[in-house]
C-alpha cells in the first residue's frame, strides 16, 4: 500500500504530510501522501526526482545532513528533526519524524517520514533565537564584570604589600575573600549558561551514561548499568547533570568500590537509580546537598545537577543508607522515557 492510497480524510484534516524516503539515496523521494501539493511542500519537478536537500533552507542543510547521516551510521531505529522547508515561494520551519528500518547485516532497508507542520517548531525557533541573544549578551557583560573584578583584587593585592595596620590588614584579606566568591559564581553562571540551547533528540539511556562516566575518573571502580534498550528525550545537558553525579562519588563517597546505575519502571514513567558502595549521606544532609556552595568543593556541582534535571521534568532525590552508600534516584517523566527489554 502506498501514502497516496491512505483515506484523504486523514491528512486533509491535519497539517502532517507522511513520505518514504529512498534507502539507496536517503535525499530522493520514493512515496508520499497526495496532500503534499495542498500544502506546497516537496512538489515534483516535471521530469526530475525529488530531491528534499535542495529545498531545505540553506542554513539548515549542513545540522540536518549530520544529524540524518549520523543515525543511519549508529542504526537507530528512529530520529527528529527539525527544519525549514520551500512552501510554494517561501519557507516554513516543520518537524520531521523518521523511522528506520534495517535487514539483517544493518543496512538501511526502509525509511519513512512524517512532516509536522504545527507552529511548535516556529514557537521553538523564536525561544531558542530569544535566548541565544540574552546569553550573548549576558556573556559580554560577565566579561566586563571580570574585567573590573580583576582589577579590584589587583589593587587589594597591592594595599595587603604596603599596609601595616593590623586591623586594615584584616578588612582588606575580607575584601579579598568576599572578592574572589564573587569571581566563583561568575565562572560558575558560564556553566549553565546553555541549560535549554541545545537541541533535544530521543536518544539511547546507555550511551548516555558511557559518555559521562568517561568524562570522569572513575578507573577504580567496578561499574556496572542495567538500563537495556531504554531511550529518552534530553538534550546534552542531560549528559552534563550525569557528569556531576559522577563527578562527586571518588571525592565524597569514602571506601566506595562499587557503582550499579539501573532503570526501573514506575507508574509515571522511569526510575534511574545511581547507587555506590561507599560511607553514605547522612540523614540531615540529604536534602542539603542540592543546596547551593554546600559541601567540600565549589558546591556548585548536585545544585546544577538538579536545577539541569528540573528542565527536562526529572526530580532528583538522594534515598541512600548512611554508612552502606549513597543512591541518587532520578524520577523520569513518561513522555520522555521509552523503556524497552
Amino acid at each position: 500500500m502506498t501514502f497516496n492510497n491512505i483515506s484523504d480524510d486523514l491528512y486533509n484534516s491535519a497539517p502532517v504530510i507522511a513520505f518514504e524516503r529512498d534507502s539507496s539515496n536517503i535525499w530522493k523521494l520514493k512515496n508520499i501522501s497526495a496532500n503534499h501539493k495542498k500544502h506546497e511542500i516537496l512538489v515534483e519537478i516535471p521530469g526530475k526526482e525529488t530531491d528534499i536537500l535542495s529545498h531545505i533552507h540553506e542554513e539548515d542543510k549542513e545540522i540536518i545532513s549530520r544529524k540524518l547521516g549520523g543515525a543511519i551510521l549508529q542504526n537507530k531505529s528512529e530520529i527528529e528533526l527539525r527544519y525549514r522547508i520551500k512552501a510554494g515561494i517561501s519557507y516554513r520551519w516543520v518537524e520531521e519524524y523518521c523511522s528506520f528500518l534495517y535487514d539483517g547485516y544493518g543496512k538501511l532497508d526502509k525509511a519513512v517520514s512524517y512532516l509536522w507542520m504545527s507552529s511548535l517548531p516556529i514557537e521553538w525557533f523564536f525561544l531558542y533565537k530569544g535566548s541565544e541573544i540574552w546569553n550573548e549578551l549576558n556573556s559580554k557583560i560577565r566579561h566586563d564584570i571580570f574585567n573590573q573584578l580583576t582589577a579590584i583584587l589587583g589593587y587589594l593585592e597591592l594595599s595587603s604589600d604596603i599596609i601595616t595596620e593590623p586591623m586594615l590588614i584584616d578588612f582588606t584579606q575580607k575584601e579579598q575573600k568576599a572578592a574572589e566568591k564573587i569571581r566563583d559564581r561568575l565562572i560558575f553562571t558560564r556553566e549553565y549558561q546553555k541549560i535549554g540551547m541545545l537541541e533535544f533528540s530521543w536518544s539511547p539511556l546507555s550511551e548516555i551514561i558511557r559518555e559521562a562516566l568517561d568524562e570522569t575518573v572513575m578507573k577504580s571502580f567496578k561499574i556496572e548499568i542495567y538500563t537495556d534498550k531504554t531511550v529518552i528525550f534530553v538534550d546534552k545537558n542531560f549528559k552534563h547533570a550525569l557528569e556531576k553525579i559522577f563527578e562527586n562519588i571518588p571525592v565524597h563517597a569514602t571506601g566506595a568500590t562499587n557503582l550499579i546505575i539501573k532503570m526501573e519502571p514506575i507508574t509515571s514513567g522511569g526510575k534511574l537509580i545511581i547507587e555506590d558502595n561507599g560511607c553514605g549521606i547522612n540523614q540531615e544532609n540529604k536534602t542539603r546537598v542540592f543546596d547551593l556552595g554546600f559541601g567540600k568543593g565549589s558546591g556548585y556541582g548536585l545544585f546544577l545537577t538538579e536545577k539541569i534535571l528540573s528542565v527536562f521534568g526529572i526530580e532528583i532525590k538522594e534515598n541512600g543508607v548512611p554508612g552502606k552508600g549513597a543512591r541518587f534516584e532520578l524520577f523520569i517523566p513518561s513522555h520522555i522515557l521509552k523503556i524497552h527489554s
